[in-house]
């Protein structure tokens, strides 16, 4: 099954960016057992002892988005802006017919 953390840990491969994957146990207060999150910016230390100095960011298509900004040479979007917006949309009716645990082809 696809998730949103997956399509983030995919962008941030293509995109050959240096990360590290934590997991953080959310509880049973989430529907989902991984919610795609970022923090950047600030010193490497132990997740459970995040950095008040880090900028944390979260959803996964506004990751993907932020990390075809960070490394633009990835070409994770089109460079032309007419292009880039008509993938934008394209991901977003996408994303808003489809739900990443249930997909049209899933059995």
């Amino acid at each position: 099954m696809l998730t949103g953390a997956h399509r983030v840990e995919i962008a941030l491969a293509e995109a050959n960016a240096n990360f590290k994957v934590y997991q953080i146990d959310l509880g049973e207060s989430y529907s989902t057992s991984q919610v795609p999150a970022i923090a950047c910016g600030g010193p490497g230390v132990a997740p459970e002892n995040p950095s008040p100095e880090l900028t944390k960011l979260a959803e996964s298509l506004v990751l993907v988005q932020f990390v075809a900004d960070l490394y633009p040479q990835a070409n994770l979007f089109p460079q032309d802006p007419v292009l880039r917006a008509k993938t934008r949309f394209f991901i977003e009716v996408v994303s808003s017919k489809f739900s990443l645990g249930k997909l049209p082809f899933d059995s």
